[in-house]
């Protein structure tokens, strides 16, 4: 019985220590509204349930202040929209890290990339990777950008008279064709689980795992994932990926890559293969750079285009400014090469796919984590390991910045004088700072290639409404309900 009596003296003791080590914590709540949810697991649960409103974070806010606290398991999780607080943050050398828990979750499904690595190692391959991503090597992809997508569009004439369709996964197989051509080269042309799609479900499902180990970190367990059935997916998914990866870069290795004429030499394959070379970078982080890269980007771009046509179906009066800005730069709408100078011309379009970056942008939460104490501008002492939640979705629709008509879709929020007028940090789709999204200008580049074309080729219409989207809380944006698609033949 004593010894009973001592290990409950010993568990007391135990608990008040832990609350004790964790009360810079506690002293923060009384500072920012918030709820802790249940314990353990914080609002895991609750955002689970959440999942298909989004907009409940959006709600909290407009009642509560545009910055909150919360709890995503035992971590206290500072919420905020306001774009002076994000400012502080993105700008901040003690913000540069992503959360712990998101890089972890990163890593044990993809590898140690830019994407997931963490400061000090993080800066240091930044700077190695740059030079993929110049504008002289970014413009070597238009022959693939024009390529691809004279591919979507001979698809999507299929479509014609059929009434509405659900072309997100054909937009999705498009982007993905894109991402990694551009990204390993034309050496994935002959590997069989690209031509059969399962490579590009395997990317999405490794997503998907991401997504959950993140917003329940407990699941990152090795034990609870195999229970789970989680760890068995993800080694599937993860051998099919780094068995395709391995196979090109063991045949590039062998190769002088630089004197192959359809082998650029700072593609990410090819820059990375470098500083393999140089000994910069070990074989495993080659592989980690590419699939990372290609994770991030051929979602995003994707979704991109397909949220924009559905938005300009849904305000066909927008779609017919987009479509007369096009053809005066595209004369006949017969298959036309798009060039960097087109791209200049349209300037209508830049500000159809800004706005639906701000609606519906591609990534709507960005996680940081604070290494060292840091101050907000507020005042508020944000203590060392907080996550930061970066709420882009809510940002792009607060309507202390983007006013009474903050959800509504409209490109004239981009016109020259109303940027100027806004908060440089109420709209980041790409995030900003020092750790912005490396690939922003080729993410840009592909949207709006593969928009121009297909909305000089067709009208799309929808009878789905905007006010019934429903936005689902994920590491990319998802629509509950997917809408679908009517294409008519533009003259």
């Amino acid at each position: 019985m004593l010894a009973v009596h001592l290990l409950i003296i010993a568990l007391i003791l135990w608990w008040i220590r832990f609350l004790w080590s964790r009360r810079r914590f506690y002293m923060l709540m009384l500072q920012l509204p918030g709820k802790m949810g249940l314990p353990l697991l914080g609002i895991a649960l609750e955002h689970l349930i959440k999942k298909r409103g989004m907009t409940f974070r959006s709600e909290f806010m407009d009642k509560h202040g545009s910055t909150v606290l919360s709890w995503l398991g035992p971590v206290p999780l500072l919420v905020t929209r306001d774009p002076t607080i994000i400012k502080d943050v993105l700008v901040s050398s003690e913000c540069i890290n992503k959360s712990s828990h998101t890089v972890s979750a990163m890593n044990n499904c993809i590898g140690f990339g830019l994407l997931a690595l963490r400061e000090p190692i993080w800066s240091v391959r930044r700077k190695l990777m740059n030079p993929a991503f110049k504008t002289n090597v970014l413009l070597f992809f238009f022959p693939i950008l024009n390529d691809e997508t004279k591919k979507l569009v001979t698809l999507l004439d299929t479509f014609i008279g059929q009434g509405e369709t659900d072309v997100l996964r054909d937009i999705l197989r498009w982007s993905f064709r894109v991402s990694i051509k551009t990204t390993l080269g034309s050496d994935v042309h002959d590997d069989e689980n690209f031509k059969n799609n399962k490579l590009m479900e395997s990317y999405q499902s490794i997503a998907s795992i991401v997504t959950l180990n993140t917003v329940m970190p407990f699941l990152q367990n090795n034990l609870i994932a195999k229970v789970c059935g989680i760890e068995k997916r993800r080694l599937k998914d993860a051998d099919l990926i780094n068995t395709t990866l391995k196979n090109i870069i063991d045949k590039r290795l062998k190769c002088n890559s630089e004197n192959t004429s359809l082998h650029i030499p700072n593609t990410v394959i090819n820059r990375a293969i470098k500083l393999y070379r140089d000994g910069d970078i070990s074989y495993e982080d080659v592989a980690s750079e590419c699939s990372i890269m290609i994770s991030a980007a051929f979602e995003t771009s994707g979704l991109t285009v397909w949220h924009t046509l559905i938005l300009l179906a849904m305000f066909p009066n927008y779609q017919d400014l987009a479509y007369e800005e096009l053809k005066r730069v595209f004369p006949t709408r017969e298959d036309f090469e798009v060039t960097d100078e087109d791209m200049q011309q349209l300037t209508y379009l830049d500000r159809v796919v800004n706005e639906s970056l701000r609606l519906l942008p591609a990534i709507p939460f960005l996680p940081r984590e604070t290494s060292e104490d840091f101050r907000l501008s507020n005042g508020i002492l944000v203590p060392r390991g907080v996550t930061i939640g970066i709420d882009i979705f809510s940002t792009h629709r607060n309507p202390d910045v983007w006013g009474s008509g903050a959800g509504t879709f409209n490109p004239d929020n981009f016109l020259t004088e109303n940027i100027l007028e806004r908060h440089p940090y109420a709209f980041i789709p790409f995030s900003k700072g020092k750790r912005n999204c490396i690939g922003w200008k080729f993410a840009l580049m592909t949207a709006k290639l593969g928009l121009a074309k297909i909305l000089r080729n067709f009208e799309v219409g929808t009878t789905f409404r905007y006010e019934d989207l429903e936005f689902v809380d994920n590491f990319v944006m998802e629509l509950a309900q997917s809408p679908k698609l009517e294409f008519k033949r533009r003259g």
